[in-house]
């Protein structure tokens, strides 16, 4: 039953990573600042430390194609975005993409 557990947990946040990375793309610096206004900085931090590579990897999910997918750009949109908060986020994602 666990394999099953983590297939669909699995399958759950790849979705959701594919939708952020799509929205992170796609929108404006402004538009992603007025879409994240009401979220909790540390609900997402709690969250991204329930992820490591170990973790991701009995989900089913490829950290290399995760990798080649988040650019440097990226990266620096969310920092824009985000601002000092986003520092530990930048760094908790470098983490895991390593």
């Amino acid at each position: 039953m666990t394999d099953f557990s983590n297939y669909l947990q699995g399958q759950i946040t790849k979705k959701k990573i594919e939708k952020g990375l799509e929205i992170l793309h796609r929108e404006s610096p402004a538009e992603l600042r007025r879409r994240i206004q009401n979220v909790d900085i540390n609900e997402v931090l709690a969250k991204l430390n329930e992820y490591d590579k170990n973790r991701l990897r009995e989900l089913g999910i490829n950290v290399a194609e995760l990798k080649d997918r988040v650019s440097e750009s990226d990266i620096q949109k969310i920092r824009q975005v985000l601002g000092r908060d986003g520092d530990l986020i930048i760094k908790k994602i470098r983490n895991l993409l390593q």
